[in-house]
């Protein structure tokens, strides 16, 4: 197990996916692949660094129209809202992993829409690009592309 001087010394390579800083992380720490605190870390990193880099990205502030209306135009919707509440229902119906909206911000490509939630959320359980939803919460922006993966 690391010491809490080495947990804090890792630096992420803005420039990677967080899915590969991960691997990297858990490497360095010698967190098995299958092992339950992979698993709980992998969770934790990607809540961190999601909410970090969408809050540089597109911010936090849920008034914002040009925020909103930034997400949808990299989202590809070609039809700008001129009002947060119709930046809130065009994007209700588009579905993308928060993980890798983020990764696709980061590296200037578009992400994968999915054309349901539940194909997302099979996704999202296949590749383990699970974000918390506590952390997402407490970004309404971020919330808005929350969904239902596990049954609760």
């Amino acid at each position: 197990m690391p010491s809490p001087a080495q947990a804090a010394s890792f630096q992420r390579d803005l420039t990677a996916l967080l899915a590969d800083e991960f691997r990297r992380l858990a490497l360095a720490h010698g967190w098995g692949k299958k092992s339950a605190r992979y698993k709980k870390e992998r969770v934790k990193f990607f809540g961190t660094a999601v909410v970090q880099d969408f809050t540089t990205f597109w911010g936090s502030n849920a008034s914002r129209l040009d925020a909103w209306q930034e997400l949808c135009h990299f989202l590809g919707i070609t039809i700008v809202p001129t009002s947060v509440t119709q930046a809130k229902k065009v994007l209700g119906g588009v579905y993308v992993n928060i993980v890798d909206l983020v990764d696709a911000r980061r590296c200037g490509v578009k992400p994968r829409i999915f054309a349901s939630a539940g194909e997302l959320a099979a996704y999202i359980r296949k590749t383990g690009k699970i974000f918390p939803k506590a952390r997402a919460k407490a970004n309404p922006l971020l919330k808005q592309f929350l969904i239902v993966v596990f049954d609760e």
